[in-house]
């Protein structure tokens, strides 16, 4: 089956006052950048998304598929998501984190074999990183049981799913940047303001469409 990235785009926004996903970001904007440079690595891109054709405007080569279950966090994009795409695994992002590396995502990819989830073994803030991970339809189960028990930690689910957790040590000299840069999260003013000043010593000065 074809590689499959989705980009969970379904949260509020509340801390950063405005959808992430329109914010200006390079000569582009927020999803657009996410959208072209995952593209030569993933033939096929789905949204997350609250409501379908909020990002139509754009003409991205993308699909998008809304929640079935709503106030449920991350989990119901996930669920819905596996629930509705053709490939049996994806690689998940979320809009704030533009910064992963696509290769490291091929990787884990390559790595999950017939394990339900596969992740990085990082420690995010005294958190496990659960959502830049891939998973697999084999999870759709568990997923559906913990969100009728309103159980929504994503945590959760890797605790009652086969998981496979990649040594941190064993990828970070391999797929650049740092893990700590690479799941930094554009969640308020001053986060996304540190990342234009990131993405501005890696591809030189922004110029902003009009």
């Amino acid at each position: 089956m074809e590689n499959a990235l989705v980009i969970l785009c379904g949260g509020d926004s509340s801390r950063m006052g405005s959808d992430k996903a329109l914010l200006p970001f390079g000569n582009c904007c927020l999803i657009e950048y996410l959208v072209h440079k995952f593209e030569p690595y993933f033939p096929k891109i789905y949204l997350s998304v609250k409501q379908k054709g909020i990002y139509s405007h754009l003409n991205l080569n993308v699909r998008e598929i809304s929640d079935i279950y709503f106030n449920a966090g991350p989990l119901a994009g996930v669920f819905s998501t596996l629930s509705m795409i053709d490939e049996d695994k994806a690689f998940y992002i979320s809009i704030d984190t533009p910064f992963v590396n696509p290769k490291l995502a091929t990787k884990l990819l390559e790595k999950i074999a017939s394990y339900d989830i596969c992740a990085i073994d990082h420690v995010k803030e005294g958190t496990k990183e659960v959502l830049s991970a891939v998973y697999s339809k084999s999870c759709i189960t568990k997923m559906g049981k913990c969100l009728l028990l309103r159980q929504y930690s994503l945590e959760n689910v890797h605790k009652k799913c086969k998981t496979l957790y990649i040594p941190e040590e064993e990828l970070k000299r391999e797929f650049p940047p740092s893990f700590k840069m690479q799941f930094f999260s554009l969640d308020t003013r001053n986060s996304y303001y540190r990342s234009l000043n990131y993405l501005s010593k890696l591809e030189g000065p922004l110029i902003f469409k009009e």
